[in-house]
């Protein structure tokens, strides 16, 4: 049996977190928001999983000041795929996914003396990937592809704990504003004659992206 890297990590949790919750009065003796603190997030998912918080595959915060600091989260995913069916006339379909994502935001502490923090944040956000997808059977083939690109601005507030002087909880209200375009074309090709069809699109996007609980490392 094959046991992933996150598991060993969501084990690591489970164990640390009851124990430093237990003893974090006496563990607090150094105030960690000030300039130069680094810190890692983790978003706290369901059954205690842990992910990037912001952005899907890291997510890094360091501080300006006791109140002032900057958040950035990479996003990276790709995917290939390919099937054939034997038992149909010569059927093979291939695709490939690539996306890429940063975030890049400006936070504030309103009562970094207080024992239960409360920040806001903004800033803006981008993304973008491509797409395609090739089917060939009896003769015909048939590819679609497309490119596509958002711009975002970010907005958030949330509350942070701290149960030890180096590890903090966090729940996060977000808000995004999103324009994003994308540029399709779709190819048949049979007999050696091409069909092109090409549709470009633009959309926009308002609206709250939920509450994200959250686990900091800072070091």
């Amino acid at each position: 049996m094959k046991l992933s890297i996150k598991f060993f990590t969501n084990l690591l949790f489970a164990i640390m977190l009851p124990l430093s919750i237990v003893q974090a009065q006496d563990t607090i003796t150094t105030d960690p928001l000030q300039s130069g603190s680094k810190a890692l997030q983790f978003q706290i998912s369901d059954n205690f999983n842990l992910n990037s918080f912001s952005g899907t595959t890291f997510s890094y915060k360091w501080h300006l000041s006791d109140v002032r600091a900057k958040r950035i989260g990479f996003s990276f995913n790709n995917r290939y795929t390919w099937r054939s069916f034997p038992d149909s006339d010569n059927e093979e379909i291939s695709s490939l996914d690539l996306n890429f994502g940063i975030d890049y935001t400006w936070m504030n502490y309103t009562n970094p003396d207080s024992d239960i923090k409360f920040f806001y944040g903004y800033g803006p956000g981008v993304d973008f990937g491509f797409d395609k997808s090739v089917q060939e059977e009896n003769g015909v083939k048939r590819t679609s592809q497309a490119s596509f690109y958002g711009i975002a601005g970010i907005g958030y507030a949330g509350v942070e704990w701290f149960f030890q002087s180096s590890m903090s909880l966090h729940a996060e209200y977000r808000a995004t504003v999103q324009i994003n375009h994308r540029h399709e074309k779709n190819i048949t090709e049979l007999n050696g004659n091409e069909e092109v069809n090409k549709i470009n699109s633009t959309s926009i996007s308002l609206g709250g992206n939920g509450v994200r609980f959250g686990l900091s490392v800072y070091f």
